[in-house]
């Protein structure tokens, strides 16, 4: 048991009995004040008792110095020398990392972008969440794995692979990075596409409105052909000379999308051969950001293997199972009543659209796939829970797989899939579109930072051999310090900074603590210290050192990498205030410095601790 949980045990022990109450209820209600110089810990009497006619007596234990009564709350002040005693006796380098009584075997699927373009700062918020969700379960002793979905069964690779099939299959050149050289074939041949499509409906368009409507849409996209005609002339010429005189494109990517999931196996070479190239790219990418994952798990797969079968056949026989426009649907609404809703956290009142099952040709849809894959996750890692990391808008969804997977009988895995939602991420003045090939690659967001944090490195003559630790910390820091129902406006120069509130700011503060300890000469002896300097800035860090491992829980525990993030953001601010400040090493006074160092190691352990856990790198020298 860590220091700060003795000290709640204590007081708890204290508590229950003087008001009569179980011990654990007043265990879980204890809290820390908002207002930390009134006391140290508090709890709030109606959490626990409707009798307020409590007299706390005068009270001295060992960690709990003082106890008093302060309106509905009962507050305590701890003995701010035992708690250092306590914290350092048994002081060991992963300090703060408390491993689960309970190690669960969890998924974590995330990224999952379509293979026909770079990833683009759309997908960084994505694959930066996973990740540290990944580490952080990792870090609290649960069994992860991580897993790429490769949605490669969609029209979107049919029609990337129909633009190449026009190209005679090329192959990219050595100057080529694979993924962007895919993203621009895609785009050229989908721009031209949509142009003769609007070609075609004007001729038969009669209404001026809707006329002019169309006009200004090829307009669009004629700009954007024009724009992509630049990057590779030879290409667009033969695509657009080659699409505009084919009769049936779509009749052609429907035939590659009905051969591919029949298993046809020259079009599989062809399809798995391009895709393989994107993931290629994506890996590279991804690496950058120390981002790699345990399994790559192909759409198709589930088609070949008949597993979307099985389940489709399944739904059929479906008591849920209702036409619906034309197509073949399972009915959620009426099937899930309020208890089932709670069960799988669907909002009460809320209206659930049918899961369409087919298309009206009898082929399946992503719904069917979904349902497929996540049965698929949970058997073949035996996994306890799965954890869709998934856009906001994708909310509705994952709502009605839940709800899908309970009435087909799937009822645990229903209740232990979780959507990690998040908001979208944006970089200022830029509006994307990967159709039109209009996008911020992760590759130029990563080297737009370089640029910046390298300038900043320079001004400040500081050492350019972990550049790329301090970009990683720089890109990650902006993503999850912000909570994920929120948007994150990306702006490189706020990314860069190593003054405050940046992941650069917190390696910078890490490196300060690491080479004061790695400067002094003194052996850290716990009988020498000096209580009276546990007051101030000192106080408040000794108490943040203590509150670390609770934060540590409570940030994987309840999937909330942001607080962990603020925590660490305002133990650097304090130290770095106090550090201004006060002298250490050169305090002449040794019980005063050795004090201050126990400070400084405490500071220098969670702050390596607490960015390990969020993939920051925790360096010695910058």
């Amino acid at each position: 048991m860590y220091a700060l949980a003795k000290a709640k045990d204590e007081l708890a022990n204290y508590l229950s009995n003087l008001l009569g109450v179980d011990k654990e209820k007043v265990l879980n209600s204890i809290e820390y004040p908002t207002k930390e110089q009134i006391a140290d810990l508090a709890l709030p009497l109606p959490s626990v008792t409707k009798n307020f006619n409590v007299e706390v007596k005068e009270y001295k234990g060992r960690l709990i110095k003082e106890v008093w009564r302060d309106g509905v709350f009962i507050n305590a002040k701890l003995n701010y020398k035992e708690l250092l005693k306590e914290i350092f006796t048994n002081f060991s380098e992963d300090y703060g990392i408390i491993k689960t009584e309970k190690p669960l075997r969890i998924i974590v699927e995330h990224t999952s972008a379509n293979p026909i373009h770079p990833l683009h700062i759309g997908h960084l918020r994505n694959s930066i969440l996973g990740d540290t969700l990944a580490r952080m379960l990792k870090a609290r002793g649960h069994n992860v794995n991580v897993r790429f979905y490769v949605n490669d069964s969609g029209r979107q690779v049919a029609l990337l692979i129909y633009g190449l099939s026009k190209l005679g299959y090329p192959e990219p050149s050595k100057e080529d990075k694979k993924d962007q050289w895919l993203g621009l074939i895609y785009a050229m041949t989908n721009v031209i596409l949509e142009i003769k499509k609007i070609n075609e409906e004007l001729k038969t368009i009669t209404n001026d409105s809707e006329y002019k409507e169309k006009i200004a849409r090829r307009d669009e996209l004629l700009i954007s052909a024009s724009e992509l005609s630049k990057r590779n002339q030879d290409y667009f010429n033969t695509l657009s000379e080659q699409i505009m005189n084919d009769k049936d494109p779509e009749g052609e990517i429907s035939k590659i999308i009905e051969n591919y999931e029949k298993g046809n196996e020259e079009i599989k070479k062809i399809v798995r051969k391009y895709v393989n190239y994107a993931l290629e790219g994506f890996k590279e990418s991804l690496e950058k950001l120390h981002i790699t994952f345990d399994n790559f798990d192909y759409e198709s797969d589930l088609l070949w293997n008949n597993e979307v079968k099985l389940v489709l056949d399944f739904a059929l026989t479906s008591t849920a199972k209702i036409d619906y426009k034309g197509t073949v649907a399972l009915d959620l609404q009426n099937y899930i009543d309020d208890d089932i809703r709670k069960e799988v956290r669907l909002p009460k009142g809320l209206e659930i659209p049918p899961l369409v099952l087919m298309r009206s040709d009898g082929t399946s849809l992503y719904t069917v796939r979904d349902i497929a894959y996540t049965i698929y996750k949970f058997k073949q890692f035996n996994a306890d829970e799965v954890i869709n990391v998934i856009a906001e808008q994708q909310s509705i969804p994952q709502m009605q797989l839940r709800a899908a997977l309970y009435i087909l009988g799937w009822r645990k895995f229903a209740t232990n899939l979780i959507h990690f939602s998040y908001g979208m991420v944006t970089l200022q003045g830029m509006k994307m579109s990967g159709r039109l090939g209009k996008y911020i690659s992760l590759d130029e967001v990563y080297d737009k930072v370089a640029e910046a944090v390298k300038a900043k490195i320079e001004e400040k003559k500081g050492i350019l051999d972990n550049l790329n630790e301090i970009v990683n910390s720089a890109i990650r820091y902006t993503i999850v310090s912000v909570s994920a129902n929120k948007p994150v406006s990306f702006d490189v120069k706020r990314v860069a900074n190593f003054e405050e509130n940046s992941g650069p700011y917190l390696q910078y503060t890490y490196a300060r603590a690491y080479n004061i300890l790695a400067k002094s000469t003194d052996i850290l002896d716990i009988s020498k210290i000096d209580e009276t300097e546990l007051k101030d800035e000192k106080r408040i860090i000794l108490l943040s050192i203590a509150k670390f491992p609770d934060v540590f829980i409570s940030s994987v525990d309840y999937l909330q990498p942001e607080v962990l993030t603020v925590f660490l953001r305002r133990l650097a601010d304090v130290f770095n205030s106090w550090y201004d400040k006060e002298r250490v090493i050169q305090e002449p006074n040794e019980s005063k410095r050795i004090t201050r160092l126990f400070i400084v190691k405490g500071v220098e352990t969670v702050l390596r601790n607490g960015l390990n856990t969020l993939g920051i790198a925790s360096l010695t020298r910058m």
